[in-house]
């Protein structure tokens, strides 16, 4: 039924009061985790660290002329701090679910007038943008003395972003329904360690999947950790349109699919909550 001139729906308030609620969650994680600023840039010695080693392997390996999956000893460097970014920018969200599932204090959480997905999803938004921003300042500027500049695709910016947007977002989802699994097994740390190897691996994190053997690329490519880490990575050290077309639709697909495995997920160890009496 439409809305007469001048008025708006209850349907929409809510909407409204809704969205600006989970920005309002989002915002206060932001600042949270900004008074801890510098507590995160002294961290960020380990990302530096981390470069400084493979800057020199790929100077030793690959030399001046050497390439791997297309790109030279500059650009695997930048590559590398890309994915490094985006892995060590994913809050812990894990942790928090399986304490309190452990703790009981889930019941609390699931009475308050809020979705718990999207609670956890903007708290995560807001300190990853935090981490993300510092990291990627801290790496980049060890990147340019180390080994010069990167060229920034600055006119496909919009596309570069989109991906790393998505990107953002399956991490969560992929961390988020591996932290759900504590409705059934409480205690999820095993898997969290399960999952950080295997980012090792398919998600590209060192080397781009793409310079993979045939099978090993084959299995990264059915797995949502490529477009999570080495996908993203690759499009800003080497943006290509075909390229990015078939990563935010591999992106895409992805999101629909852990957003409904997440929603079942959740759903499902509600219900086992209640049948315990939590």
């Amino acid at each position: 039924m439409p809305v007469p001139p001048g008025k708006v729906s209850s349907m929409q308030l809510a909407r409204g009061g809704a969205v600006r609620k989970y920005l309002r969650v989002a915002e206060i994680s932001l600042t949270n985790r900004l008074a801890y600023l510098a507590d995160h840039l002294v961290s960020s010695i380990f990302l530096i660290l981390i470069l400084f080693i493979f800057s020199q392997l790929w100077k030793t390996v690959l030399g001046t002329e050497g390439q791997i999956a297309g790109l030279d000893s500059t650009r695997m460097l930048w590559y590398m701090v890309f994915t490094e970014v985006i892995a060590l920018s994913t809050p812990g969200t894990h942790s928090l679910v399986s304490e309190e599932v452990k703790s009981g204090d889930i019941a609390y959480k699931l009475v308050r007038p809020y979705s718990y997905i999207l609670y956890y999803f903007s708290s995560h938004c807001g300190e990853y943008a935090v981490r993300f921003v510092t990291n990627l300042l801290v790496g980049s500027a060890f990147a340019y003395l180390a080994m010069g500049p990167l060229a920034v695709p600055w006119a496909k910016l919009g596309w570069v972003l989109l991906g790393l947007a998505l990107a953002a977002a399956i991490n969560f989802l992929v961390s988020f329904s591996v932290a759900l699994l504590a409705f059934w097994l409480e205690e999820n740390r095993p898997f969290f360690w399960i999952l950080n190897k295997m980012l090792f691996i398919f998600g590209g994190l060192f080397i781009p999947v793409e310079a993979y053997p045939q099978g090993l690329r084959l299995v990264s490519y059915l797995l949502p950790l490529r477009y999570s880490i080495s996908g993203p990575a690759l499009l800003v050290v080497n943006f290509d349109y075909a390229f990015l077309w078939q990563l935010l639709a591999g992106q895409l697909v992805w999101v629909l699919l852990l957003a409904a495995l997440v929603t079942a997920m959740f759903r499902k160890g509600v219900r086992r909550v209640h049948v315990h009496g939590g």
